[in-house]
This record gives C-alpha cells, structure tokens and sequence, in this order.
C-alpha cells in the first residue's frame, strides 16, 4: 500500500494491523481505505503534518466505546479480576474441584447484619 513510512516512537495496538498513509494520499483513497477498515478490521493510520489520526470502522469504534464504559465500573473490574483469577486457578488443576469464590457482601446486608447484632 501506497503512503509514507512509518516514525517511530508511536504507540501502536499489537492486535489491529494498521497500515499509514500520508494526508494526501487518504483524500485520494478514501472510499477504499474506509471499504477496507470495514472488510478486512484493519486501521489506517493517517499521518500529517499537523499530527496523526486512525481510521476504523465504525463496528470496531463501537466496541471499543462499549469496552471503555465497561472497563470504567470498579464492581465490574472486580468481578472480571475475580474471574480471571478463577480461571487461571482452574486452568492449573483442571481436574480438582475449585472452591466457589467468596462473594463480597453489599453495604445493605452488612446493616442489616449491624442491626441484629445489636439488638440481640
């Protein structure tokens, strides 16, 4: 693919091949860079001289919207944590029996549980 190399120092998503092409030559190609981040999940990077920009689909742009709100909620990180570290147990000793992974109590249970105790 036509465009300008690559620079350096720039981070860059390991999973999501990217192909860069300069400004100018994103004008002239637009409509097959955007069929071909929609066909093949692949990003453009469009470099110029007032900065840098990527091209997606509108499908990846979507998911990463969603991941990124997700990845926002502490009780969800705990629970993705919890999993992980689940499966990796399970992925250790596949054939023993894991144990059921404590569930954390909530604020409303831990004062009902408050006011039993005291009033007993």
């Amino acid at each position: 693919m036509k465009g300008c190399p690559r620079r350096g120092n720039r981070s860059e998503s390991p999973r999501v091949p990217s192909t860069s092409v300069s400004v100018k030559a994103a004008r002239k190609r637009l409509g097959e860079l955007v069929r071909e981040v929609n066909d093949d999940t692949v990003a453009v990077e469009i470099v110029g001289k007032r900065g840098t920009g990527v091209l997606i689909s509108k499908d990846r742009y979507a998911a990463l919207q969603e991941a990124t709100f997700l990845l926002r909620s502490p009780e969800l990180m705990d629970s993705l944590r919890r999993e992980m570290q689940r499966a990796l147990l399970e992925a250790a000793a596949p054939d023993e029996p894991q144990p059921a992974p404590a569930r954390r109590r909530t604020k409303n249970k831990k004062k009902k549980r408050r006011k039993r105790q005291r009033s007993r």
